[in-house]
């Protein structure tokens, strides 16, 4: 048996354009400039929940939140002894006892609760409007809930 060899097709030629040396009008780059920023408009708008208030008071309350328990505990780590009970609910007196980094689980349920609740907005939000506004609150709750007990211990040192 012999091998049959293939033969190549020739590629066609691509002409290249008279080079005349004429540089593109100034108008030209402006519309270019204008229609990427466009299509950016475009975009953002395509995602409405960016346009939503109370999504916006969750994501600045929040931050706020979490940059206030980060100054609770830069200044008040110190004055903790090395167990604190810091677990307070439903469990037994020798449980609620912990080393005092773990206070730094309330600034962590915080963030991921503002990170979810991003993650899950940008998902869902123009499926299910009244589902993400009360994960939304939730995250707002969980915030507030974790400030306030992370206040409440430092109160007590």
């Amino acid at each position: 048996m012999k091998r049959v060899k293939k033969q190549k097709t020739p590629k066609p030629k691509e002409e290249k354009q008279l080079d005349l040396g004429m540089k593109d009008p100034f108008k030209n780059k402006i519309l270019k400039i204008k229609g990427k920023t466009d299509v950016m408009l475009l975009q953002f708008e395509v995602k409405k929940f960016f346009k939503d208030s109370f999504f916006w008071f969750v994501i600045v309350s929040d931050m706020i939140m979490l940059v206030q328990q980060g100054f609770w505990l830069h200044n008040n780590i110190e004055k903790f002894p090395s167990l604190t009970p810091i677990l307070n609910y439903n469990l037994s007196s020798e449980n609620r006892i912990t080393n005092r980094d773990f206070l730094y689980i309330f600034p962590i349920i915080t963030l991921l609760s503002l990170i979810i609740g991003i993650i899950v907005t940008a998902k869902y939000y123009n499926k299910e409007k009244m589902l993400i506004k009360f994960i939304l609150l939730c995250t707002v709750l969980a915030s507030v809930s974790a400030s306030i007990m992370l206040i409440h211990l430092t109160l007590n040192y």
